[in-house]
């Protein structure tokens, strides 16, 4: 097989990769707003949440879309996994971190409820799966379960909220749009937990004061004693399941970091500096790692193009520069001799480069690039990179 057809298989396979996680991550974003605005209306009454359910959560419960959901969150799970597997450093940036943290929480999250349902449905006859059942389980007989799915909730939006904000802050409309849509990053979950609040404060007096819909729910939960001990096995298993991929993703990860530390490599920096590190990684991952300021919008995501540099020398010790980082430099109209130095990864040798914009950079940097002029003096970034031109440390 030629280089050419394995850089293109690599490409296709990174495409994939990325539309599959996007793609996947949209579709649960949609069922995780309708279900939270679902919440939400407990503001009005349980009687309204219900009834708005069947028009919000409808297709969700058809067959079609209880498919579609279930192959995106495995399809999500398993990418996210990989990616995991496949990293060749930690994540430098503290929201990555928290982004990481909170998408390796939610699915058993996530399963086990969705699985607490679907099991119960067919295992109760006649099991009454409305707001009121499940309210009064968590309000009444077992508020665990209640923080459970605040929880659940939580780690959801937290971790949808950083990826589509990540995603749009590169985009020339975000200054125009983000007014209106940042702070529906913090109403709609708010919103939602003062929804479950009031249902939940009117779920307590129906059964105090309602005898016969007291009995109902009474009636609901008894026969769901039954399905207890299928139910505790089956959460069990999945979780299980889940840690043991969890686990195989993290040994991969530390099998190959601990092969490629071995083979040292070597970056000159425009300022002077030299940076030893192993090799493997990228340009960027070298940077960040040893504390060498560098332009990092997106994170090392291929996207921004903030990142870029020129190679003074050592080309030939980098990885082949794909398709999709010609894209990204094309949209930023570079030149065509730079790259991206969140995908360039130094194989072996040495490398001299020069940054091309300071690390103080900004999202207008990716949203428009022509209003930031490459700071070069002789061919070099400012003296102190560190600081923005109003002193502050980024």
């Amino acid at each position: 097989m030629t280089e050419r057809s394995e850089t293109t298989q690599r490409l296709s396979f990174a495409i994939l990769l990325r539309h599959g996680r996007f793609w996947s991550g949209i579709i649960l974003s949609v069922f995780v707003v309708g279900h939270v605005a679902n919440l939400g209306l407990g503001l009005v009454s349980l009687a309204f949440m219900e009834t708005a359910r069947s028009y919000l959560m409808a297709f969700w419960r058809s067959v079609p879309g209880t498919t579609i959901l279930v192959v995106s969150a495995l399809i999500h799970t398993l990418l996210g996994l990989y990616s995991l597997s496949t990293r060749r450093s930690f994540p430098a940036s503290k929201t990555d971190i928290v982004q990481l943290l909170l998408g390796l929480v939610t699915p058993p999250l996530l399963l086990t409820h969705a699985l607490t349902m679907r099991l119960t449905g067919e295992i109760v006859p006649g099991f009454d799966e409305s707001y009121g059942t499940i309210l009064s389980v968590y309000w009444v007989v077992a508020p665990i379960y209640a923080f459970q799915q605040l929880l659940a909730v939580v780690a959801v939006w937290g971790h949808a909220s950083i990826g589509l904000y990540s995603w749009l802050v590169l985009k020339p409309a975000w200054p125009r749009v983000r007014h209106f849509v940042l702070p529906l990053f913090f109403l709609i979950p708010l919103i939602s937990l003062l929804g479950f609040i009031s249902s939940g404060n009117e779920v307590i007096e129906k059964l105090a004061n309602d005898t016969s819909w007291r009995n109902h729910i009474n009636s609901m939960l008894s026969n769901t004693e039954s399905a207890a001990a299928i139910l505790k096995v089956a959460n069990e298993r999945v979780i299980f399941v889940y840690t043991v991929f969890v686990l195989v993703a993290a040994l991969s990860w530390l099998w190959r970091a601990a092969l490629k530390r071995s083979r040292e490599v070597k970056v000159h920096y425009d300022t002077g500096e030299t940076i030893i590190d192993r090799s493997g990684l990228s340009i960027l991952e070298i940077s960040l790692r040893n504390g060498v300021p560098h332009a990092h919008i997106c994170n090392g995501r291929g996207r921004c193009g903030t990142c870029r540099v020129d190679i003074l020398l050592g080309t030939e010790n980098l990885s082949a520069s794909s398709e999709l980082e010609r894209r990204t430099l094309d949209a930023v109209k570079a030149d065509r001799a730079s790259r991206l130095a969140c995908q360039a990864r130094l194989q072996k040798g040495a490398v001299t480069i020069t940054r091309l914009l300071p690390a103080y950079v900004d999202p207008s940097a990716a949203q428009h690039p022509s209003t930031w002029t490459e700071s070069r003096q002789d061919g070099a970034l400012p003296a102190a990179p560190l600081t923005s031109p109003e002193g502050a440390i980024r």
